[in-house]
Formats: C-alpha cells, structure tokens, sequence
C-alpha cells in the first residue's frame, strides 16, 4: 500500500508540473529477467532468462532537459536454475508475466533537437498477470506447471515494486534506444527465513509520435 500511496503522490506532483511539450510514445524490446532466491540461509545458482516488454509511454517535457516520464509495460520475468534431484539434474525455468507501471525521472544532455544522450531513474510497481509458469526438463523430457499468485505462501505474491535506473539515447527527434536496470524491492514469498526478487535489464526501440 506504501508503494501505491508513492505512486500516486508522484503522479500527482507530475500532473502539477508546468508542462513545456508533452509526447505520447511506444517500446519494443527484450528483457533479461533474473530473481534472487534464497531459502533456509541457501542460495539458489539462477541465470537470467530472456523475455519481451512492450508497452506505451507519456513523457512531459518540464524544460528543455528535465522530462518525467509514466509508462504503462507489459514484461515477462522470471528466471533459470538447475537443482539436483535424487543424483538427477533438473533444469528449471520460470516465467512470470507483469503489468508494470514505471514514473522515470529523465535529464537529457545535449541538444534535444538533435543526437543526444540521457540518464532516468524512477519508482515502478507491477502486478502479476495469469499463472507463473515453472518448466522442469531432465534432458529432453520436460513438463510445465501452472501457479496461481497467492499471498506468498501457496503462491509468489502478484504485487512486486521496485526502482529502475538506465540511460538510453536520442537518435533523432523520435527515435530512441534505452537500456534500464530494474531492482525488485519486493519479497514474492511469506515464507519464513526466504527471500524470492526479481531483478532485470531491459532493453529496447521507442518511438514517440
């Protein structure tokens, strides 16, 4: 609840900005999504997992350099690992599937007209979508189960939040290419002495109408 109450008192604070120029845009991109798990004082040996993130963006240019910046994404995370099960080699994978909702911070350097290079960072939320997706192979034989969120006891918690800090650059007036790194905040599970977070880096193409 914290984090939504933070949300919407930036969100607000953005709306009550003298606005300059205000521009509506899209992303495409590739996701390396990885999680932090730990249980029992053990940690777990992931890999990140590739994904896709789309989604739309607003960017309210305050002056020539400061823009704040609210997106609306769609992004798969989750993660790889191997465990050894009875002498037998188990390779897992995850996929978790977001609606997020970042509000970046962006100062662009150099002449906005032209190629330029910015830094952003920012407060994001996101909630889980459908089922979590758990695909275990041992070699060539592999099954998939399906998990519905819970409340981090029977199920990951869907509620996950976060910061984000990137850079990214201008290549003309609409174009853009922006690399970001994303911390989750958020423990997934309830379960005592275990720590479940996603973390992951996102890159990708904008445009902006």
């Amino acid at each position: 609840m914290k984090i939504k109450n933070l949300l919407l008192a930036v969100l607000l604070i953005v709306l009550s900005l003298p606005v300059v120029q205000a521009q509506f845009g899209v992303r495409l991109g590739a996701n390396l999504a990885n999680q932090t798990i730990e249980s029992g004082g053990e940690s777990f040996d992931t890999k990140m997992k590739f994904g896709f993130g789309a989604g739309v963006f607003y960017q309210y240019m305050v002056n020539d350099n400061f823009t704040i910046q609210p997106e609306l994404n769609f992004m798969q995370m989750g993660t790889k690992f191997d465990l050894d099960f009875l002498g037998t080699n188990v390779e897992s994978t995850i996929t978790m599937n977001y609606l997020q909702i970042p509000i970046l911070a962006k100062y662009g350097f150099g002449d906005m007209d032209a190629l330029n290079f910015y830094v952003q960072a920012g407060p994001y939320v996101a909630l889980g979508l459908g089922k979590v997706k758990t695909k275990s192979c041992v070699g060539d034989d592999c099954e998939t189960e399906d998990t519905d969120y819970g409340d981090g006891e029977d199920g990951p918690k869907s509620l996950d939040f976060g910061l984000q800090l990137g850079a990214g650059v201008n290549i003309t007036k609409n174009i853009s290419v922006d690399a970001r790194y994303g911390l989750g905040l958020a423990n997934l599970t309830s379960e005592e002495d275990s720590t479940y977070k996603n973390s992951s880096i996102f890159i990708s193409l904008g445009y902006k109408f």
